[in-house]
């Protein structure tokens, strides 16, 4: 009740579109994305599906409009895990390369259903990840461990590929029930040491 409350009282200040963007969000995480729709989420909010068709068109642009939001929300949670690494220099080059990866876990872990729906074929997102938060961090990430000596520049080459898949599948995995969660800090070495780091 306090969530619909909180929502009807962000719509009443103007701003639809991402109390609709919210609700999705909390619909998915408890129900799956499965079982999403415009129409449930009209309600959730407090409106009729026609006021939430002004901002989306369909269920597959909600979607992708809440698949965007969550990969800004992830690429905020790893830019605040490395923000909390003080070391400096090659150690600290290296704890925030794993604090990214980390972070990117946790989150997955914590939200499956909404990670499921991120990456699971439910949304589109855009073909090139170039300016989101989380592909900037992972690159400046493994900037940090060439400049730190770690690993070296032919190393460095297409190494955001090799790290998110990586990362990414292990995370699926585990989800799936898979693999065991013991498991990643051994994918992580296995990913150091496929850069080559020292």
């Amino acid at each position: 009740m306090a969530q619909k409350a909180l929502l009807k009282s962000s719509y009443h200040h103007g701003d639809l579109e991402t109390a609709l963007v919210k609700a999705a969000i909390s619909l998915v995480r408890k129900y799956g994305a499965d079982h999403l729709s415009l129409r449930a989420v009209s309600a959730e909010v407090g409106v009729s599906p026609s006021a939430a068709y002004h901002y989306f068109q369909d269920k597959d642009s909600l979607v992708s409009a809440v698949g965007e939001f969550l990969f800004d929300q992830l690429g905020e949670k790893q830019e605040l895990a490395i923000s909390k690494v003080r070391s400096t220099g090659a150690k600290g080059a290296r704890e925030r390369f794993e604090a990214m990866g980390d972070a990117y876990f946790k989150w997955a872990l914590s939200e499956p259903n909404l990670y499921r729906l991120i990456f699971g074929g439910f949304c589109e997102l855009p073909d090139s990840h170039n300016d989101s938060k989380a592909w900037q961090l992972l690159e400046k990430g493994l900037d940090d461990l060439v400049q730190a000596g770690l690993i070296t520049s032919a190393n460095r080459v297409g190494g955001e590929v090799l790290v998110w898949s990586a990362v990414h599948g292990a995370s699926s995995l585990v989800i799936e029930g898979l693999m065991p969660k013991e498991s990643f800090p051994i994918v992580i070495k296995g990913v150091q040491r496929s850069l080559g780091m020292k």
